[in-house]
């Protein structure tokens, strides 16, 4: 599938289309089963050397991207629930509502997750802000196909219609988008920037943008875990753009005649 605005962005690296299905592509990156890894690894080697990623409700990576790809949320499940959850995101033991149990935990965990689940990762200032996050504010999604696939836009038929559209880019081709974007949007709320995973980033929020009135792209790759996890591939200035199908869909019709036809963005080319 060809785009107007990759055609303009002449991104490095590929736009990358999310889409349910129960057809398993061949020849495919896909975790292992039960192996807790980030996905977003997978993600950045579609983007970055055009490969194509599938994950099941057996092979999704972690808890959160179970979330994150419409599987529903495991959180209260996993790990030993909603409790240590509540801990990990915010600070640690120190949050932990059984300290013993917590402690536990971490003296079974693998090396490299001493530290995080000791301190915890802070992406949220007290636990119960963290329970609100998982029950409450992240959108939770349960999709009856068996299948999410990860794959450059440009091998996406004409057949298929993607639930979300991602573009990798750097501070430059980002401006252009959120300029492409406010062009057309009313009120000053262009783009949302959520607290969240990265993979709930180009998933659970852009599923909760395509159902609302006035559908936002969100701006992703600021989960700093995340961010480790691909630095080796992905160049460390870049983001994610995500958006709803109809609404790329918009923002291909906007980019004919808009952004990238102006001196501005032919002066910084």
């Amino acid at each position: 599938m060809k785009s107007i605005i990759e055609a303009h962005l002449k991104p490095k690296l590929h736009p990358v289309a999310l889409l349910r299905s129960d057809v398993r592509p061949d020849e495919n990156l896909q975790p292992k089963m039960g192996k807790y890894v980030c996905i977003m690894t997978m993600f950045a080697q579609v983007s970055a050397h055009g490969k194509t990623a599938v994950f099941d409700r057996n092979t999704y990576g972690c808890p959160g991207a179970s979330a994150g790809l419409g599987f529903g949320s495991v959180y209260p499940s996993a790990m030993g629930g909603l409790d240590t959850f509540e801990a990990f995101f915010s600070k640690g033991i120190y949050s932990a509502k059984n300290p013993e149990a917590y402690q536990q935990m971490i003296d079974n965990a693998p090396k490299h997750m001493v530290n995080k689940l000791t301190v915890g990762e802070k992406f949220h200032a007290t636990p119960e802000k963290a329970h609100r996050w998982m029950t409450e504010e992240l959108p939770l999604y349960n999709f009856k196909e068996k299948y999410r696939i990860l794959k450059p836009l440009s091998q996406v038929s004409e057949e298929e219609t993607p639930e979300s559209i991602i573009f990798v880019v750097n501070p430059l081709q980002l401006s252009a988008l959120i300029t492409l974007a406010g062009s057309i949007h009313d009120g000053l709320m262009d783009i949302m920037a959520p607290q969240g995973a990265a993979c709930q980033m180009i998933g659970a929020y852009v599923f909760q943008q395509a159902e609302s009135p006035q559908p936002r792209p969100v701006l992703g790759l600021t989960d700093l875990a995340a961010r480790k996890h691909v630095r080796k591939t992905l160049p460390q200035d870049t983001l994610t753009l995500s958006m709803p199908w109809k609404l790329y869909l918009q923002y291909e019709n906007a980019a004919e005649d808009g952004i990238f036809s102006s001196p501005l963005w032919e002066d910084m080319l």
